[in-house]
């Protein structure tokens, strides 16, 4: 892999990891169109990671009171059982890696099946400008909400299936407000990705000493490239929940889902 295709790949999952058009599913087609490597899982979990940066990054401060409720009840405007609540969201994602891992790997290179994925997501997004008027703010959170985001959060697995956006989605139908929605969804993925990452991270320094130069040099430049991009992303993200806007991405889901059938 050299340097611009790492840092091409790298921007484009830092630019869909934060929109809902799943960065799995664009990642796997690009892949399969412009015939581009798709089996390095290392580079992939990665790029994640380097979403994850840009996740607790923007959301420093949530971060900095989860540390302190640790130690004290001070928790600002997060709700007093958060940690509970992410350590519950993580369960449905890890028993989906765990178990249907094989398949989620075969699916990567469908691109038909990643099409019918993509479409089903823009059909959900467009059905939430139907969404009735959210008015539970974070300190809200309920286990109804928590556990159906977390169920949501593990059939995103698939590429296609948008993780931001279906559990954004199942949300707002639960009545929470779309800046605490987005706000949830993006604290419950530290802990999926970053232990994904941890696993990829032992693997990456087993085999160290047997990586080119140029193949290690690649990873940094599709990390920073990932980590960048995902910054500004997230950032423009939370702007555009501010009205409908967010649910516009549902027909840009379906063109690029009938796309991916077509070709």
């Amino acid at each position: 892999m050299d340097l611009f295709l790492a840092g091409l790949l790298g921007a484009l999952q830092g630019l869909t990891e934060f929109f809902p058009v799943s960065s799995s599913g664009h990642l796997a087609l690009f892949s399969f169109w412009f015939g581009l490597p798709n089996d390095d899982l290392t580079f992939e979990i990665l790029v994640h990671l380097a979403t994850l940066a840009a996740i607790v990054t923007y959301f420093r401060k949530d971060w900095v009171l989860l540390a302190k409720s640790l130690f004290s009840k001070e928790n600002g405007d997060l709700p007093n059982l958060i940690l509970l609540y992410l350590m519950v969201s993580m369960i449905p994602a890890g028993v989906v890696g765990i178990f249907f891992k094989d398949a989620v790997v075969w699916m990567n290179h469908q691109p038909v099946a990643i099409g019918f994925c993509l479409c089903l997501m823009g059909g959900l997004l467009l059905l939430g400008l139907k969404a009735p008027s959210a008015t539970k703010a974070l300190p809200d959170l309920s286990w109804t909400v928590v556990v159906a985001m977390a169920m949501a959060q593990a059939l995103a697995i698939l590429p296609g299936i948008s993780r931001s956006g279906i559990t954004i989605l199942c949300a707002i139908f639960l009545g929470l407000q779309k800046p605490a929605a987005a706000r949830y969804s993006f604290l419950m993925a530290v802990p999926v990705i970053g232990g994904a990452g941890l696993l990829a991270i032992v693997d990456l320094l087993d085999k160290i000493d047997q990586l080119q130069p140029g193949l290690l040099a690649a990873y940094a430049v599709g990390f920073l490239s990932a980590l960048i991009s995902g910054f500004f992303a997230l950032a423009f993200l939370m702007r555009l929940l501010n009205g409908n806007r967010f649910f516009y991405f549902g027909w840009y889901c379906l063109a690029m889902g009938i796309l991916a059938i077509v070709l």
